[in-house]
């Protein structure tokens, strides 16, 4: 009896000290409420400067409850100039902002980041070992601006961590400040940066202890009801066709705390905004355009691809699917399938790629990792499409990151592929490839693909050698490879530049030079050139990179150009929040990769991006891309073009906004109009009603008409159960 009581005292004593812990969510920052909390400061600017002091003091804390994580942070700030506008999730990165970055195995393989700006607009993403992804978690944040300083809050749930558990836990963490000094933008760390080490989430010395936590299994549910309209014009009146309705159920299951299960009935993976057009006036291959769908939001880097073999835009508009995800100490797993109701089938050649649309098909993904420190980590990749009137393809290989001897780092990757062609009209092409027919009539082919890449990394200087081959029948089922029959091998040595004086004109400077050279499989020299790359970021937030590429000869089709020269510019300026200008211009001699009379061009390729904060709420978003190609010879014009666009966007508030894009396409003769109402609470929640509406030019009148029309809306809400 006397042990239960003495227990008993024990859980309320803890329970007790729990519940003090616990601050006032409200994105104030109290001295009495966070006195418990385990302090940092983020003291070391690391980017233009090297570990120079901090140019404003930011101080962090963190406390815990059984169920949550609360991180506060106070970042002092010169008030009168702090950038800092209401905007959608994901946009605070352009703001003076604050994120900590977690990662929970302490290996290196990826730190998860969170943040906010000064308005409580959420920010995250997953910090890979070579690269960053975009990423979503369901986490809360609110902030407060004073006299001195703004103040940030997050809670985040620590069920939305994946993590080994146990009664007590140490978790390494990195604290970071992105800020303006002189209109200058600077970002500043916790630690001092070790440049001679290429992993940076394996540096930091920072850990958190969590003792007797709970996550409780995620059970969350995302149903959907999607109607829209659509109407054309062919040769008659304009007319509207009839009601599309449509509904639909996401899943997400914890079986524990490192292993989830997801599904999706009927998925809407439309997405919110259009894609961005692409200049696509001389090229002969298929465009990549990133996954936005939040359903390939987890888990995407155990199936990150160099050789491009996993591309899950693939799985275009699938009836249903699965996915379980491990992250387990040592190892993990991803394994996706899904029934698609039309997936694209893409065929890579020499010089060129076909592709078309194809049938119905059950696609399958699996990959396993073993992961190491450092970030390294050797694993199994398969992907397998098999159709349902016939034809299969299947893709199996074996990859890792391998770091050793502190300063290097391997990559390799070595894949084959089978594929059982379907006997379909898909692509229209009368083209052969080593005999075999272009054209989808059954043909079995069967390739290989292999990618080494090696770098030795320090503070000044960085050398890369990268290797790449593809064999003449290799394809990815559910990849994006656009060419093979190809061996190529690119060198590059960098050295970077940091200027102890950090009121001189250069603060930061980095000179890259290389050269690559393609040969295909009859041992043609296809490709071979030397490149200079530089950037510089200048005093007062300029920022420009000067590019020359000197192309010794260049084959395609049997033409062989050579000596041609590109030379190109990118400048970046902002003055302040209200403006971000962005320009470019490239000025080249150019292959026409036209196989019926291919030459050598002199083409002009200028471009600017820019965002307008015309208040805290409003942004003006303009851009305009203008390419042309004329003949060497006689200047006789091969084609021009420009793709002009605008995006308007209005914030009420964090969770609520109104869009509305325009774009007109030279090279089509085309333009479209978008609007969008937007309420968007959370990463998974929304609810938007919108339109797009096409217009074409009439040739004989030599003016433009309504061409297409769609209306559109859609509820998607997060239960958490």
């Amino acid at each position: 009896m006397n042990n239960l009581r003495l227990l008993s005292a024990f859980l309320f004593s803890l329970a007790l000290f729990s519940q003090q812990q616990i601050p006032t969510f409200d994105g104030d920052i109290t001295a009495d409420e966070w006195e418990n909390a385990q302090q940092f400061s983020i003291d070391y600017e690391i980017n233009p400067g090297d570990n120079s002091p901090a140019p404003h003091k930011t101080e962090a804390y963190i406390l815990y409850s059984s169920t949550d994580l609360y991180v506060g942070f106070v970042a002092y700030a010169d008030m009168n100039n702090l950038r800092s506008s209401i905007r959608n999730r994901d946009e605070g990165f352009q703001d003076d902002n604050v994120q900590i970055g977690i990662d929970t195995y302490g290996d290196g393989r990826y730190m998860i980041l969170l943040g906010s700006n000064p308005e409580g607009n959420q920010i995250d993403g997953k910090l890979l070992p070579d690269n960053e992804d975009d990423y979503d978690v369901n986490f809360e944040s609110k902030a407060s601006k004073h006299a001195d300083s703004y103040h940030v809050e997050l809670k985040i749930p620590f069920n939305v961590l994946p993590f080994i558990k146990q009664d007590e836990m140490k978790w390494k963490v990195v604290f970071v400040r992105t800020t303006y000094t002189d209109d200058a933008r600077s970002q500043s760390i916790n630690f001092k940066l070790d440049r001679d080490r290429p992993c940076f989430i394996c540096q930091t010395p920072t850990e958190i202890t969590l003792k007797n936590i709970v996550s409780k299994n995620r059970v969350n549910l995302l149903p959907y009801v999607f109607g829209g309209l659509s109407g054309n014009k062919d040769t008659g009146d304009f007319s509207f066709g009839k009601l599309q309705k449509n509904a639909g159920l996401s899943g997400l299951f914890d079986l524990n705390s490192v292993t989830s299960f997801e599904f999706a009935l009927n998925p809407d993976f439309s997405q919110v905004e259009a894609d961005v057009s692409q200049v696509n006036a001389n090229t002969t291959f298929a465009l990549f355009f990133p996954e936005r769908r939040p359903y390939f939001n987890e888990g995407n880097e155990i199936i990150n691809s160099n050789l491009n073999t996993v591309y899950t835009r693939t799985i275009n508009d699938p009836l249903a699917s699965t996915k379980l995800i491990h992250q387990g100490d040592k190892q993990r797993v991803y394994w996706l399938t899904a029934y698609d109701q039309a997936s694209p089938y893409l065929i890579a050649g020499e010089n060129g790629s076909y592709s078309g649309e194809g049938g119905k098909a059950f696609s399958n993904i699996l990959s396993y990792q073993r992961t190491f420190d450092q970030g390294s980590y050797i694993g199994l990749l398969s992907t397998n499409r098999a159709f349902k009137e016939g034809g299969n393809g299947h893709a199996f290989g074996v990859n890792g990151l391998l770091r050793f001897a502190k300063l290097y780092s391997l990559n390799f990757e070595i894949n084959a592929s089978f594929i059982k062609e379907p006997k379909k009209d898909w692509i229209d092409s009368e083209d052969k490839i080593r005999g075999k027919t272009v054209a989808l009539d059954g043909d079995k082919k069967r390739g290989n693909a292999v990618l080494i890449e090696l770098d030795r990394n320090t503070r000044n200087w960085n050398t890369n050698f990268n290797f790449v081959s593809y064999s003449p029948e290799y394809e990815a089922p559910l990849g994006f490879v656009t060419q093979n029959s190809i061996h190529s091998a690119e060198i590059s040595h960098s050295y970077s530049y940091f200027p102890e004086d950090k009121e001189g004109i250069i603060q930061q400077l980095q000179i890259n030079v290389g050269s690559e050279i393609t040969f295909n499989y009859n041992n043609l020299r296809k490709y071979f050139d030397v490149f200079n790359n530089t950037f510089i970021q200048w005093k007062g937030n300029l920022r420009t990179g000067i590019n020359f590429i000197h192309v010794i000869n260049e084959e395609f089709t049997g033409f062989v150009g050579r000596n041609m020269t590109e030379i190109s510019m990118f400048n970046g300026f902002s003055p302040s929040e209200k403006v971000n200008l962005r320009a470019f211009v490239s000025l080249s001699e150019s292959l026409r990769y036209d196989e019926d009379d291919p030459s050598v061009g002199n083409a002009l390729f200028v471009g600017t991006f820019n965002n307008f904060q015309l208040s805290p709420k409003l942004r003006l978003s303009p851009s305009l891309r203008y390419s042309e190609l004329r003949s060497k010879a006689d200047r006789s014009l091969y084609f021009k073009g420009y793709i002009g666009r605008i995006n308007a966007n209005y914030q009420f508030n964090q969770n609520l906004s109104f869009r509305l894009i325009g774009e007109y396409n030279d090279f089509d003769k085309a333009f479209f109009v978008q609007p969008l109402l937007k309420w968007n609470p959370n990463p998974f929640t929304i609810f938007y009603i919108g339109g797009t509406n096409g217009y074409s030019r009439i040739e004989s009148q030599r003016n433009f008409q309504i061409s297409d029309s769609q209306l559109y809306f859609k509820f998607q809400y997060l239960f958490d159960l």
